[in-house]
């Protein structure tokens, strides 16, 4: 993930000076895209032995329609949710907000971008009981540091006023060394209290994502 995240800062440098050159042919008026994500996580490294797959949704915007922006983006991603019976659930999750660079390369209707971001994250647990059944509830969060590098592909479907177009992409993701729940790792005692157990480790994920972009003027 370092070397992607070298590449996409190297991109940025070596296309800083063209986008002067372009903006000839930029859209007037077009102050950059909002946009929102389903995203599927695969667990790499020591954390394939501890979480699972992971969903969620991300959001995010860049400042510029123009070759060269700034990319803001956060997450959240569910990693572990148990049904323990008599309607309490554990659930471990993510949530992620990052800021950095991105380059985006074409026009109109087909456009490739790459993208590389360092930002924080949250970790945290907890036990939740929809019956009312059980007033235990026990949440524990950490936070650390997370950075990221990807790229994808936006692909127009309309270009009015407000263009939209499907987006595409893929990104590795490093937390840095934090504590959490592993999956399955809560264990419910004999007087109905749940007890965690807790793990340090780097986190790394691969996440797809997919969803749309909106234009904004």
């Amino acid at each position: 993930m370092r070397r992607i995240g070298m590449a996409v800062l190297g991109l940025t440098i070596i296309v800083s000076p063209l986008s002067a050159q372009r903006s000839a042919l930029r859209e007037v008026g077009n102050r950059g895209s909002l946009g929102a994500n389903v995203v599927v996580a695969q667990p790499l490294g020591s954390f394939r032995n501890t979480g699972n797959v992971a969903a969620g949704i991300a959001v995010w915007g860049v400042t510029s329609g123009g070759t060269l922006a700034l990319r803001v983006d956060g997450g959240w991603m569910l990693y572990d949710s148990q049904n323990q019976g008599y309607g309490i659930s554990t659930i471990s999750q993510i949530g992620t907000l990052g800021a950095g660079p991105q380059v985006t390369l074409g026009q109109g209707a087909l456009r490739f971008y790459g993208f590389a971001t360092v930002g924080g994250s949250l970790f945290w647990s907890s036990v939740n009981s929809s019956c009312g059944c059980n007033s235990n509830y026990f949440l524990d969060g950490h936070f650390t540091t997370t950075t990221s590098a990807g790229g994808g592909v936006l692909l127009g479907l309309s270009r009015g006023r407000t263009p939209i177009a499907i987006d595409l992409g893929v990104r590795g993701v490093r937390h840095d060394r934090v504590k959490y729940v592993p999956a399955g790792g809560f264990t419910q005692n004999a007087d109905g209290s749940f007890s965690a157990q807790q793990v340090e480790t780097p986190v790394e994920q691969r996440v797809f994502q997919v969803g749309i972009a909106i234009g904004l003027r």
